[in-house]
């Protein structure tokens, strides 16, 4: 890094949220340094990255959720084009009911116009379109699919390389300091820090204050086995609560549990078997895939399950982006768009997700 250079931003974490914010104030001009573990706690290498604007068992959307798919097609397009590899995936889910209120939620879904590009009618128990157990039968939902996030994170950071913009380094708060002039940590200088840094900002002193809810998830990666034949497993994404995902050579992605006592990135034994069991109950033929990595990371989710966006309340050079959960990959093209937009332009950030909605304690 260059000597005695005083930096517009410093960023704390290259996840997903980090590096597409990095990546948009470079593009604007500006000088930033990142601040990265070198991915030890980061949830984003771990995530499946799953674009679904259906949520939930009720398949609940945000009002937002035509802007976040517009922003998702752009933003990754523009980033495969940059770096010749694809790391978007488009490909359809098949939603299994799951109870039989969901057959009530999926009327009501229908009939709101706005919505009916995302869905493609029903399907009984007895003709599902894929090899899957479905007893309440389901539906099909379009502009689904996944992001190759690992891809896109060491495509990024040798991007930020390239520009003298990333530094490998473990963080705490105890080593920044702030004063009138900016911010310091170690030998390097900024205007401002944002931090991009996943559930560990809830010991942030500046940000600590915010309701996080933090949610521990196993994801299994599984091989199908040798000489099984492609109608024998699902090319959509399956989602019965236990989704499946398949992705590049074969293997498929499975996921994902939900713990919000345990904050730590190993996976627990209760947790794999939880999902394996969940699998058997998905698919016709389960025994043909095969348990080949499990994997565990610590979701930065928020107790009201929008994220945190905007300036602390006494400091204002310090700045938060961050609390996406399980929808990063959805969500955080089109919010680093607001907040790129909020600290170059003075620009407004959507209500739902600006931290002025908590009072500090």
């Amino acid at each position: 890094m260059p000597e005695n250079k005083i930096y517009d931003y410093l960023i704390i974490g290259q996840g997903l949220a980090g590096s597409l914010l990095a990546w948009r104030l470079i593009n604007e001009g500006k000088s930033v340094c990142v601040l990265d573990d070198g991915h030890a706690s980061s949830s984003s290498m771990v995530a499946a990255g799953v674009i679904n604007p259906l949520a939930g068992k009720r398949f609940n959307h945000s009002p937002h959720i035509h802007v976040w798919l517009e922003a998702v097609g752009a933003t990754y397009t523009q980033l495969s084009r940059l770096a010749k590899q694809p790391f978007l995936q488009w490909v359809d889910m098949l939603r299994l009911f799951r109870e039989k209120d969901q057959h009530r939620y999926y009327e009501r879904l229908s009939g709101q116009e706005n919505i009916q590009l995302l869905i493609s009618g029903t399907f009984t128990p007895d003709h599902p379109p894929q090899p899957v157990a479905a007893p309440l039968g389901g539906f099909i939902q379009k502009h689904t699919g996944y992001v190759r996030i690992p891809s896109l994170l060491a495509f990024l950071a040798d991007w930020l390389k390239a520009r003298q913009a990333l530094e490998i380094a473990s963080v705490s708060s105890e080593d920044i300091s702030v004063d009138d002039h900016g911010v310091r940590y170690g030998r390097l200088r900024a205007g401002d820090i944002i931090f991009c840094d996943g559930y560990r900002s809830m010991k942030n002193p500046w940000f600590g204050y915010l309701p996080f809810a933090p949610d521990k998830g196993e994801i299994l990666t599984l091989q199908a086995r040798p000489g099984t034949g492609s109608a024998q497993l699902p090319d959509m994404i399956i989602n019965a609560a236990t989704w499946l995902l398949p992705v590049d050579n074969g293997a498929f992605r499975l996921g994902s549990t939900h713990n919000h006592r345990i904050q730590d990135n190993q996976p627990a034994a209760e947790g794999i078997q939880a999902l394996l069991e969940g699998m058997s109950r998905l698919l016709d033929h389960p025994e043909l895939l095969m348990l080949e990595k499990s994997e565990a990371g610590v979701l930065p989710a928020t107790s009201d399950r929008q994220p945190f966006l905007g300036t602390h309340p006494v400091h204002p050079q310090l700045h938060i982006f961050n609390g996406f959960g399980a929808h990063g990959s959805l969500t955080i093209p089109w919010y680093s768009q607001q907040m790129t937009a909020f600290l170059l332009e003075g620009k407004t950030l959507p209500e739902n997700a600006d931290i002025k909605r908590f009072a500090r304690r």
